[in-house]
């Protein structure tokens, strides 16, 4: 008797599209049977979706607290010293924070911060990452940085000391239209603000306390990196001292109205080095002098032609700029040219390539000089590497929970994007709230970073459906 009863249930289950109709809880019940401890498994998860904005609104006065907090930390990074004093103050103020929560984190020699939380399910689900980074940009003031909240914003130009002003009529102020009545930060104008990324930390650490606080909350396992010196391209330069190695993973560093980039440029550096052979040029004719530049410059306007620079490129359109050229020791035998390599297509990248080598060994023959090439990749798309569910899943947890998003690409690149050259799974960059970072007027929505906090807890959630056949 409790058998059929057990198993009309199930069957009703399965007839509700309502509750359980999605792509991800339709393959599940493909791939994995269903028992009385599945069907446990899917009523918790229907029942934990429904709940998260009612829990997760009890942060968000924790989540601004957390904000003006960590925008009052020295935190400047340096495009000359390796760490600043002020970035090891802050990781190790955020270890202790951390620390305090009952979490298992660890600083490393780098001072990259790494957490993971152990899965509470009794079945296998990808390892979910998040990533973030605690310092601000070298490029202007940001210490001593004196946050300003406005409650209520009136709609009107916001003006700030050091004749600063955030006009919503102007690119600086451009989505304040949309925070009318809500509440916005700035500085008081002498400083940066630090939202990128004070805003991310202050997401990612408030979820850690979260999930702390409510142990029932279902997760599978999660792992947390905080990087140092992403404001001066360095956040990749050490990651691979921490475990951090997800399966499919966001970086909370991103901008405002639900703006998600999920695709970005591959960069290459590709430095081509032409020698030629010293000498007088009196003696040219019998002494086999020759001058690397002509050759060089031919290179340049060969491979890099007008229609190919940056100026011309637009939408899905990569460039290769010749970006600068120069003589290496002072010898005009030896010229070098840096050129910047950038596209969506990798293998349109990998064509140019090859042409241009092929265009290289022909010029080298034509002034019998010697060229070689060395290739840098800067960073990659993370759409080319990215779990193929991920764009389903950010699709879905922002549905759950009535956050709007938008869909992005972007012409340059991320700190995922960085990441991904150091072997790790590509990752989407989340929207934290950040308007005009890097700046006097730099401030922050409060409902995005609110927006982007209950992104991060139903990502999770998702996360969980994409199960994994073999059992723990």
């Amino acid at each position: 008797m409790y058998k059929k009863l057990l198993t009309l249930f199930v069957s009703l289950l399965l007839a509700s599209s309502t509750l359980f109709a999605t792509p991800s809880l339709l393959k599940t019940r493909r791939d994995t049977p269903l028992n009385s401890a599945a069907v446990a498994r899917l009523v918790a998860k229907q029942k934990n979706k429904s709940s998260i904005r009612s829990f997760a609104a009890s942060y968000r006065p924790v989540l601004l607290e957390r904000f003006l907090k960590y925008v009052s930390y020295d935190r400047q990074s340096s495009e000359t010293e390796p760490i600043t004093a002020a970035e090891i103050e802050t990781a190790h103020k955020l270890y202790n924070e951390i620390k305090e929560m009952g979490l298992d984190v660890t600083l490393t020699e780098h001072y990259y911060l790494f957490v993971q939380i152990p899965s509470n399910l009794n079945y296998n689900v990808p390892v979910l990452g998040y990533s973030g980074h605690y310092d601000v940009t070298p490029g202007i003031e940001a210490n001593n940085i004196q946050a300003r909240v406005i409650s209520k914003y009136d709609g009107k130009p916001i003006v700030l000391e050091n004749n600063q002003v955030i006009d919503p009529t102007q690119a600086n102020g451009s989505y304040l239209p949309k925070q009318v009545g809500k509440t916005v930060v700035t500085s008081d104008g002498n400083t940066l603000l630090g939202a990128d990324d004070g805003a991310g930390l202050s997401v990612l650490i408030t979820f850690m306390q979260t999930l702390v606080e409510h142990p029932n909350i279902p997760h599978g396992t999660i792992q947390i990196v905080l990087a140092p010196n992403e404001d001066v391209g360095r956040a990749a330069e050490f990651v691979e001292e921490t475990p951090y190695r997800p399966e499919i993973a966001f970086d909370f560093d991103g901008g405002s109205d639900g703006r998600i980039v999920v695709e970005n440029f591959n960069a290459r550096q590709e430095i081509f080095t032409v020698e030629g052979v010293p000498g007088h040029q009196s003696y040219a004719a019998t002494n086999g002098y020759r001058n690397a530049w002509t050759p060089a410059c031919e290179l340049g306007a060969a491979i890099c032609p007008k229609e190919l620079m940056p100026n011309f490129s637009s939408g899905r359109d990569g460039y290769a700029e010749l970006h600068h050229m120069s003589a290496p020791g002072g010898k005009v035998s030896k010229a070098e040219l840096d050129i910047r390599h950038r596209g969506f297509d990798t293998q349109a990248m990998n064509d140019w390539e090859e042409k241009a080598d092929s265009i290289a060994q022909v010029i080298a023959k034509k002034y019998d000089v010697k060229i070689s090439r060395k290739m840098i990749d800067n960073y990659k798309n993370v759409a080319e590497c990215a779990h193929p569910d991920a764009l389903a899943i950010t699709k879905q947890a922002a549905k759950n929970v009535n956050v709007p998003i938008n869909i992005q690409t972007a012409r340059a690149g991320t700190t995922a994007a960085m990441f991904v050259t150091k072997g790790l799974v590509g990752a989407y960059t989340v929207f934290t709230g950040q308007n005009n970072p890097h700046n006097y007027t730099e401030w922050l929505s409060e409902e995005d970073m609110y927006y982007s906090y209950l992104l991060a807890l139903s990502l999770m959630q998702e996360v969980t459906k994409q199960t994994i056949a073999t059992p723990k």
